[in-house]
């Protein structure tokens, strides 16, 4: 008796609301079947241009006279990578510098005035600034950091190679002060053949970073200087989604942990500042006069920046308060470590005893 009565309510709340979902599902079905139109257009400057075959001539007719830069040029990983069906403006100088017709017709008008004996004609020409500007080459040295970049981007941001390394360039710590792709690479003559680098790492990034370079001479540091790593081990150059630039592991956790693995976790019982902190609340990643790249001399004195003797919470069996039992000023108290060794974490103590 009672499910017929839940049934009749039932029934009676459907017929009552009928009406009401016929009409909204009529105005959805309008809605589908006559979408809004707007009026909203692509910008001119943002669509696609279609190229003019005819203002490129190919990278022969600019070594005919910059025979240097195409030397240098043909020993690179550009000179040498061939894109298939690529469009003519991603081949060789013209996919940097832009179409070259208009520039090579300009000095070859010179070249025959000269020829012809009209130095005077040719003379004029040179110095009539309107021609000279709209038969330049894109110049790298007269670009801004950013315009410069875009350039570069044109190509290595797609879906190229290692796209993701540069997938946060635009808004990397580099871009945003003014740091080109050309200030660290050089697409003629690099020092370098990897990269094409303007330098080898370390040294390339010491030229601006003179602080991380005095910090990796201190007595306790990761192996750069020596050659066991580089910097682009911990840190993305071309912009990561962390802080300082920092690589993430694959669960998003610290770069440290890539090398560092026992440390990662995850744990039964968490040292709470490694995962709200990170690994630089008690280390400092380049050099440190300290042993283990601690950011204090003493490990106590690390611990006690947060286990000091304020109250901790209720329930925690440690929480921000030493135990009583524990007087820092005896030497037996005074080494953390020697009896909280899993200091990172432990799957079978909470006190981190092991």
């Amino acid at each position: 008796m009672r499910t017929l009565k839940v049934v009749l309510v039932l029934s009676f709340m459907l017929a009552a609301a009928s009406p009401f979902i016929s009409t909204k599902v009529a105005a959805l079905t309008a809605t589908e079947k006559s979408p809004v139109e707007t009026t909203e257009t692509v910008p001119q400057s943002k669509q696609a241009q279609p190229l003019d075959a005819s203002q490129f001539v190919g990278s022969d007719s600019c070594a005919e006279c910059h025979g240097a830069e195409s030397t240098h040029y043909a020993l690179t990983a550009h000179a040498k990578t061939k894109i298939l069906n690529a469009p003519i403006d991603r081949h060789g100088c013209e996919s940097c510098h832009g179409g070259a017709r208009a520039h090579v017709d300009f000095y070859l008008t010179i070249q025959k005035l000269n020829e012809a004996d009209k130095e005077d004609e040719a003379t004029a020409l040179m110095n009539d600034t309107a021609k000279a500007a709209a038969a330049a080459m894109k110049s790298f040295s007269k670009m801004s950091s950013a315009e410069s970049s875009a350039t570069c981007l044109k190509c290595h941001e797609g879906s190229q190679g290692n796209a993701e390394e540069r997938f946060n360039y635009r808004r990397s710590e580099h871009a945003r002060h003014g740091v080109s792709c050309n200030d660290c690479h050089s697409s003629h003559a690099p020092k370098r053949t990897e990269f094409l680098l303007k330098n080898t790492e370390p040294n390339l990034c010491y030229t601006c970073h003179a602080e991380q370079k005095a910090s990796f001479s201190k007595p306790f540091h990761h192996k750069v200087p020596e050659g066991g790593m580089k910097c682009s081990d911990c840190h993305n150059q071309h912009g990561g989604f962390m802080g300082k630039s920092l690589r993430n592991s694959v669960n998003g956790d610290s770069a440290c942990v890539k090398c560092h693995a026992d440390k990662q976790g995850p744990f039964v019982f968490e040292h709470a500042p490694i995962k709200t902190e990170g690994c630089q609340s008690c280390h400092t990643p380049h050099g440190s006069t300290n042993p283990k790249l601690l950011t204090r001399n003493l490990v106590r004195f690390l611990c006690i920046e947060c286990h000091s003797n304020t109250p901790g919470l209720p329930g925690e069996p440690l929480g921000d308060q030493t135990p009583s039992s524990h007087d820092i000023n005896n030497p037996r108290y005074q080494n953390c470590t020697a009896c909280h060794i899993q200091i990172h974490g432990s799957n079978v103590d909470r006190r981190f005893f092991r």
